[in-house]
């Protein structure tokens, strides 16, 4: 099931809604209509998706700046506490970062200074200035929002836009990686503080708390590795010993050879040539489906990826993830030439963050 739905795409860019964002819808409707009536939850719901329209021109604003540095954008993800624009990796430049990360906030300073205005014009400035968030005239309302989005997406709460400007900031004097090991630290620190308030004012803060907290240490241990991956050639980690199977081979085999070596995925050979590989869940699934009699041709993955030995464990590790894979063959002139595996990046990340130099498998 998916958890998301396609709502369309502006500009090229794909804008999704999260389940979760209708059963929110829901539960408000419901909560508005309780204490209110019909009215009140059709004037509280049609607020509620004007201020997530506002989100996603907040979000959709990131985006294009992003792709105008040549970033991609997979997606913009509304959720309940928020919107998301997923990015496949945000630039190290710091005169980037900061313009990435000021270009929602501006919009959104943009947005409710712009239906400020309208709202002068039609309601006058006493209306305007008594707006609040939860009562009143529905413009002024939402001028008032979308200016109190910017205030708050400003805050110095990394992964937030007022962490990556802190971090934009850290990195113009620093390396990139301390800049982003600080930035976490404080966004961690915020969201600590802005969890505790939540409890005791607005359980949504609490919510979005915990998202800062999370997001800071994933952003910290992306940046991390990246930073360890950073110009390593796959050929410092590739298993250059390594068991190939051929597609006449019986799962047994392959059975036999993990039982008797560390390796757990095969290449598979045929006429010195590499035409599919065995992974170990693939392994594992056709032994309760067809038995250990079974061929590994049957049950051999025929597309698959590679990665070639002049490629970095940077590259790789994308590679990897990309692919759902645990293992990737390498090849040197078409040539398969070496097996690198997850187990091996994460043990060269413990030998190179020991200050050590990591091994060949």
């Amino acid at each position: 099931m998916r958890s998301s739905l396609r709502l369309g795409k502006v500009f090229g860019i794909p804008i999704d809604l999260h389940v979760t964002f209708i059963l929110f819808i829901a539960f408000l409707g419901t909560v508005y209509a309780f204490h209110g009536g019909a009215k009140a939850a059709l004037a509280g719901v049609s607020f509620i998706l004007a201020l997530f329209l506002s989100v996603t021109l907040h979000e959709l604003a990131h985006s294009l700046v992003a792709r105008g540095f040549g970033v991609k954008v997979s997606r913009i993800l509304l959720l309940p506490i928020g919107g998301l624009s997923q990015m496949e990796e945000m630039p190290e430049q710091p005169t980037r970062e900061f313009l990435i990360a000021v270009a929602g906030p501006a919009t959104s300073v943009l947005l409710g200074l712009a239906l400020g205005i309208v709202s002068l014009l039609l309601y006058g400035r006493t209306a305007t200035l008594q707006a609040t968030v939860t009562g009143g005239l529905f413009i002024p309302n939402l001028a008032r929002v979308n200016l109190l989005l910017a205030i708050f997406n400003l805050l110095p709460g990394f992964p937030m836009d007022g962490g990556r400007i802190f971090r934009a900031a850290l990195a113009r004097g620093m390396p990139f990686g301390r800049a982003t090991a600080i930035a976490a630290s404080v966004g961690r620190v915020f969201a600590i503080g802005l969890g505790l308030i939540g409890l005791f004012s607005n359980i949504w803060l609490t919510f979005i708390a915990v998202f800062i907290y999370f997001g800071a240490g994933a952003e910290a241990s992306r940046v991390r590795l990246k930073t360890a991956f950073h110009d390593v050639p796959v050929s410092r980690v590739m298993a250059t010993a390594f068991q190939t199977l051929n597609p006449d081979d019986r799962l047994s085999l392959a059975v036999e050879h993990v039982y008797h070596g560390f390796q757990e995925d095969f290449p598979v050979m045929m006429d010195n040539e590499l035409v599919g590989v065995l992974m170990k869940q693939d392994l594992i699934a056709a032994l309760h489906e067809f038995g250990p009699g079974a061929l590994v041709g049957r049950v051999m993955r025929k597309e698959f990826t590679t990665v070639t030995v002049g490629q970095t464990l940077e590259q790789v590790y994308a590679a990897i993830q990309a692919c759902g894979c645990s293992s990737m063959p390498v090849l040197d002139a078409g040539r398969i030439v070496g097996l690198v595996t997850l187990e091996a990046l994460g043990r060269y990340l413990v030998f190179a963050g020991a200050g050590q130099p990591a091994n060949r498998a």
